[in-house]
């Protein structure tokens, strides 16, 4: 199955990681701006990568986390907004701009505004610490000892940083059992389901619709996934939607697979 380049290593990411729940998450606490500093990891389609936030408001790319600096980055902080402006290295132009959302296990960026695709793939999406087995052992031994669900989606974004995607979806599916209202989880787990259960990818995206109407990463999944299913029109149309409400980048990264479509309108 053909599939855009640009956005294939967005598939994997958990879109929407910031919480949307009933529930008051435990672990979502209001951070320090400071608390983001330090070296953050994840792997992606691409393999690892590395971030690490320094105190002079700059932030080091590592692609391939092997030690090396390959972007050099300004990044400012307002509330849970962060901006990301490239200096050195393998440059975009222009702003990136992303809703952050932070706690002690892990760290995430969601898209508001930004026209590089690059960087978009190398930064939305789940990261965690580079302790994350001590993390993820951490959370094994408070699950044996509670029922509280939030434990398996903290443990369940920690698998999805890293790349364990099976893994992610089991503490989804345990974490879904208590909230049936979440909309972000039903993308993290339609995230674990690519490419091998694409039917199971609409279905989460249909219900994270359901639950918030004006997802824009629900559509933009959605319609991958009725695209790669040969409903090509269905998935153009998603994609259109996606534009309207953010993801203004798919309108140049769809636009060979969707011109028929789009030129009907």
């Amino acid at each position: 199955m053909k599939r855009t380049p640009i956005f294939l290593s967005l598939i994997l990411i958990t879109f929407w990681s910031c919480n949307s729940s009933r529930k008051q998450n435990k672990q979502a606490v209001t951070k320090p701006e400071n608390s983001i500093i330090g070296n953050w990891v994840r792997i992606g389609h691409t393999g690892p990568i590395a971030f690490n936030f320094k105190e002079n408001r700059m932030v080091e790319t590592d692609f391939g986390n092997n030690q090396t600096i390959d972007v050099i980055t300004k990044y400012e902080l307002s509330g849970d907004t962060i901006k990301f402006i490239d200096k050195e290295g393998k440059m975009c132009q222009g702003i990136g701009q992303y809703k952050m959302y932070q706690t002690e296990y892990y760290i995430a960026f969601d898209l508001i505004d930004d026209d590089c695709g690059g960087r978009i793939k190398t930064t939305m999406g789940f990261w965690t610490k580079p302790n994350f087995k001590d993390l993820i052992k951490q959370l094994d031994n408070e699950i044996t000892k509670s029922t509280e669900s939030e434990l398996n989606l903290m443990r369940g974004r920690i698998f999805m940083a890293t790349g364990m995607v099976d893994k992610a979806r089991k503490d989804f599916d345990m974490y879904i059992l208590t909230d049936t209202l979440n909309a972000r989880v039903y993308l993290n787990r339609a995230g674990t389901r690519f490419p091998r259960d694409l039917s199971g990818v609409i279905s989460d995206c249909n219900k994270a619709i359901s639950i918030d109407y004006n997802n824009k990463n629900a559509y933009f999944l959605r319609g991958l996934a009725r695209y790669e299913l040969g409903e090509k029109e269905q998935g153009c149309e998603d994609f259109k939607k996606a534009i309207e409400l953010g993801f203004s980048v798919l309108r140049i990264a769809e636009q060979e697979r969707c011109v028929d479509y789009w030129a009907k309108e």
